[in-house]
């Protein structure tokens, strides 16, 4: 693959494996049937890893070295969107529900929230969209989102807290219907741990 392959993802739809080469700043896309390299598709400077929606359309690659993240279309294996972010973007998430982008910047030890453009949206309308931003989460790396896509939970690595944010319901859901203020994401807390947190893991039924 390229140089310094770091973050890795498969296809939830298709026989496809993603390597993210970090010096090399592209994507190998594997195929996993023929064990073989079937394309390489361009990114930013020093991307870390890669985030494939529930769909299997669409990929997403924070480049910590241009504080960006890249929208890649899987199909026809290209970018075809970038975004800006905080300071070394590290770690993506996508929400199971598809609406949202969970990105840690490091660097600026914030956390960066996008909405995701539906499929069917218009050309006019951009794939992402920035939707709140969170300081104060000191080297910020790992992420995890509640299955009902209702809570993100962000590692702060520099401290010793976990940041928990409510992720913004969709519009006329039950959820914004009974609570005004699910229409929009909010800081919940930050949870005091243990030295030096690096990795979120959930259990499935959340």
């Amino acid at each position: 693959v390229g140089q310094e392959p770091s973050g890795l993802a498969v296809n939830p739809r298709r026989n496809e494996v993603y390597v993210v080469n970090t010096q090399s700043g592209t994507v190998s896309v594997i195929d996993a049937s023929a064990n073989r390299v079937a394309a390489t598709i361009p990114v930013h400077r020093l991307p870390y890893m890669i985030a494939v929606d529930p769909s299997g359309q669409r990929a997403y690659v924070p480049n910590s070295g241009s504080n960006t993240v890249s929208v890649l279309d899987l199909e026809s294996r290209r970018q075809i969107a970038v975004a800006g972010t905080g300071e070394q973007p590290g770690i993506a998430r996508v929400s199971p529900d598809n609406r949202t982008l969970v990105v840690t910047n490091r660097g600026s030890s914030s956390v960066s929230l996008f909405a995701i453009a539906p499929a069917d949206a218009p050309a006019s309308e951009p794939a992402l969209r920035l939707r709140a931003a969170f300081p104060g989460c000191p080297g910020a790396t790992d992420a995890v989102i509640l299955p009902d896509s209702s809570k993100a939970f962000i590692a702060c690595s520099a401290g010793h807290q976990v940041m928990a944010i409510s992720l913004a319901a969709a519009p006329g859901s039950w959820a914004a219907r009974q609570n005004p203020a699910q229409m929009t994401d909010h800081l919940l807390t930050l949870l005091d741990v243990g030295l030096t947190p690096v990795h979120l893991s959930m259990k499935p039924d959340g």
